[in-house]
């Protein structure tokens, strides 16, 4: 058993490699890296959201979460606004919700490259479980 549990992890990471390889690729068209593609993507079901719950959403640290969002609001894709206290809160622009529309598009298309050889019952299924094991 522990020797089974040992390989799922080491094929949940070569699979999580694959998606990122893929991923990253398909996005350099629009010089977006997973990182502010997952941010974008939180900030835009997240509105208003500071950059500490941002960094929880996306399983960054507190300063890489900061790093991703700042280059994000240079690209003109964020808005900040002060918040309650020192919070900082973050919308997409609609440069940025444009942005994302178009990088969803292509990692769907990815995603759906990649699992072309399943049935949409494991797909199915696939969602399922990666989302109890989430």
């Amino acid at each position: 058993m522990d020797e089974e549990m040992i390989e799922i992890a080491v094929l949940l990471r070569r699979a999580q490699l694959r998606k990122q390889t893929s991923c990253e690729a398909v996005l350099a068209r629009w010089e977006m890296t997973l990182p502010q593609w997952g941010m974008l993507n939180a900030v835009a079901a997240n509105p208003d959201s500071s950059t500490h719950a941002l960094a929880l959403l996306t399983g960054q640290s507190d300063q890489s979460a900061g790093a991703v969002v700042t280059r994000l609001e240079q690209r003109g894709l964020l808005a900040r606004r002060s918040g309650h206290g020192k919070a900082i809160l973050h919308r997409a622009t609609p440069e940025g919700a444009e942005m994302l529309k178009a990088c969803d598009g292509a990692v769907a298309q990815t995603m759906r490259t990649a699992l072309s050889g399943y049935s949409e019952d494991e797909v199915r299924t696939l969602h399922d479980l990666l989302k109890r094991l989430a």
